[in-house]
């Protein structure tokens, strides 16, 4: 018999197997009590606080109070913007029965869209029910009656109180005052940290509602409500924090003249911008078409949206600071000074038109086929003679040129308090190297000199240049009445400007400009075309389609002797400054002088008005 087989042997094994594995349950029981051990000393003591924390935010939730934003004002008082309360009809999501049919008869009473409001719908599916659906918002008394006289059609639906930006002016302030909006996750992104925005804030957009958002928008408050399991508050909420309301906002804006400016531009495309020359307060400021802010305090229909994003006219952007153009004609007025102050010219020189010039082997052309005989620079201003500036423009160069359009704020922004200015193009030839790579050629600065070629400014620009020759100090165009913003003394002498500044009223009292004059209020002023097809040259205006007819400019201020407005208007394809910026003007400066007008009509103004003027409006072949 193998000894292998013996009783006492296997029993001698079996007992060291279970012996050792009695010794492995033993140490896995003492491991899993330290564990839990372990476990429970950092539940109940060291991680004690946290947890607790972390159970007291369950149970409660921090509900953001939103503040009131700041109110928008003009000079004079008058609101621009405010926030007032509304209404929203709502959907109640919890415990809906069939919603299907409530959407479909809300279609049916209310208009709108099924597959909107089922989107919507399915949308929320990922918020908790017990947040209502809005389905429209800012409901009238008359869509409330709707839905209250079919009750029992809609089971699920109640109104919410909530509170909406408002813009009592609408379209007239809507490039002044902009819009407000919820942040959006790139705003968030860039601005989080500093501006301390959350999700759902609402925020300035555009316009001063975005320059001065820091300041309108206020402070966020919160509150704290108890929850249950689902997330739904229930029992009395403990404030945390009181929000803070936004200031208010004094602009500088007058609100009569700001509504007049937007009337009178019509249905023309263009822009207008009048502003006091001593201070930079601007008055007035539009940009046509424009839009109405209103529609984006609340939820924006896509169809709006789309509509306003594809109309060619592009009404949401301003074109008082963000548009560029030629300043054709209203050019001579800075060219006039340089000449005077490079001592190309003075005031007794004189130039003999002939209605063309050949400068560097090429034939330039005046306006004026018959040419305007010999001038001097008073003569060549108030009746635009091409000729005069060509010849100015050859003798001074480019170089002069450009270091005198700087001194008015060419070529750069003007700092003006809005969001999205355009720094516009002075050209000289170090920037037509680097940015088009290519030499400057003579005939670029004979161009310029009559304010075509490279040369690009704004609407804003050229109100800040033609207040600087009112004044002899270049402004900082602004529109908050706080703040510093000290205007730039000119380095020109008194006499330059004196010169300038008679030939500007004589080109509203027998020039171009007669349609905006008004009876007992000197103006000053200078008409401009910039050119936009080459065949508009030496063709009347009249006789062109409306899109290939020029920009027409109309610069200047009054009353010339005592500045207290300056302005400029540009219509996009006006043809003639003197026929369609000219009125414009007028008008605006009816409002702004209307305490000072006498009460019989002049005759000068109704024979303006019925006779077209002569000079440089009666033809248009290259520039005024």
């Amino acid at each position: 018999m193998d000894y292998r087989e013996r009783w006492e042997l296997k029993e001698y094994l079996s007992e060291q197997r279970l012996s050792r594995r009695v010794l492995l349950l033993q140490v896995l029981v003492s491991t899993l009590l330290v564990g839990y051990l372990a476990v429970f000393w950092h539940l109940q003591i060291t991680g004690a606080e946290e947890y607790r924390a972390l159970a007291e935010n369950n149970r409660l939730r921090r509900i953001p109070i939103p503040p009131t934003r700041g109110v928008v004002l003009d000079r004079n008082g008058a609101v621009l913007a405010s926030t007032r309360p509304a209404l929203n009809l709502v959907l109640v999501r919890e415990g809906l029965v069939d919603a299907e049919g409530q959407l479909r008869r809300l279609t049916e009473v209310l208009g709108i869209p099924y597959d909107e409001l089922a989107q919507r719908l399915v949308a929320m599916r990922s918020r908790p029910t017990f947040e209502p659906l809005v389905i429209r918002e800012d409901v009238g008394v008359a869509e409330i009656a709707k839905v209250e006289a079919r009750r029992e059609w809609f089971p699920a639906v109640e109104i919410e109180e909530t509170s909406l930006r408002d813009y009592p002016d609408g379209p007239a302030v809507a490039h002044v005052v902009g819009y407000v909006g919820e942040v959006t996750e790139s705003q968030l992104a860039a601005q989080a940290q500093e501006a301390g925005l959350q999700q759902g804030d609402v925020v300035g957009k555009a316009g001063v509602e975005r320059a001065y958002d820091d300041r309108l928008r206020g402070r966020r408050g919160w509150k704290l409500v108890t929850v249950n399991a689902v997330g739904r508050p229930f029992g009395d909420a403990e404030v945390g924090r009181v929000p803070e309301d936004g200031s208010s906002l004094r602009l500088t804006i007058d609100a009569r003249l700001q509504r007049k400016l937007v009337e009178a531009m019509g249905e023309e495309v263009g822009a207008g911008i009048f502003m006091d020359p001593r201070t930079g307060e601007v008055l007035a400021l539009a940009s046509t078409p424009g839009y109405d802010p209103n529609v984006f305090a609340g939820r924006v229909p896509a169809a709006v949206w789309q509509s306003l994003l594809k109309d060619p006219k592009r009404p949401l952007h301003d074109r008082a600071i963000g548009s560029f153009y030629a300043p054709g004609s209203t050019f001579k007025i800075l060219m006039s000074v340089a000449g005077l102050e490079s001592g190309s010219i003075g005031p007794g020189s004189r130039v003999f038109c002939t209605g063309s010039a050949v400068i560097y082997g090429r034939p330039f052309l005046c306006w004026k086929k018959g040419g305007h005989g010999s001038v001097d620079v008073h003569q060549a201003l108030v009746h635009s003679c091409n000729v005069f500036y060509y010849l100015l423009g050859r003798d001074m160069g480019i170089d002069a040129i450009t270091k005198y359009g700087a001194m008015f704020h060419y070529g750069r922004t003007t700092g003006i308090d809005l969001p999205g200015e355009t720094r516009a193009v002075l050209p000289s030839v170090e920037w037509k190297k680097k940015v088009r790579n290519e030499p400057w050629y003579a005939g670029d600065t004979i161009s310029v000199s009559i304010g075509q070629g490279l040369l690009a400014v704004t609407p804003v620009q050229m109100a800040t240049m033609v207040s600087g020759i009112a004044t002899g100090s270049v402004p900082t165009p602004h529109l908050s009445r706080e703040g510093d913003f000290p205007p730039e003394k000119l380095a020109v002498r008194p006499e330059t400007l004196a010169v300038v500044r008679a030939a500007l009223a004589d080109v509203v009292e027998e020039g171009t400009g007669r349609r905006a004059q008004l009876p007992g209020i000197s103006v000053a002023g200078k008409t401009g075309t910039a050119q936009v097809f080459k065949k508009s040259a030496g063709i009347d205006a009249d006789k062109l389609a409306k899109e290939e007819r020029d920009h027409a400019w109309f610069v200047g201020y009054a009353p010339a002797e005592n500045p207290e407005i300056a302005f400029a208007v540009v219509i996009e394809h006006g043809g003639h400054g003197g026929t369609t910026a000219a009125p414009v003007v007028r008008q605006v400066l009816e409002v702004f002088f209307e305490a000072r007008l006498p009460k019989a009509p002049d005759p000068r103004l109704q024979a303006a008005a019925t006779t077209r003027p002569g000079g440089t409006d009666a033809a248009a072949p290259l520039a005024r």
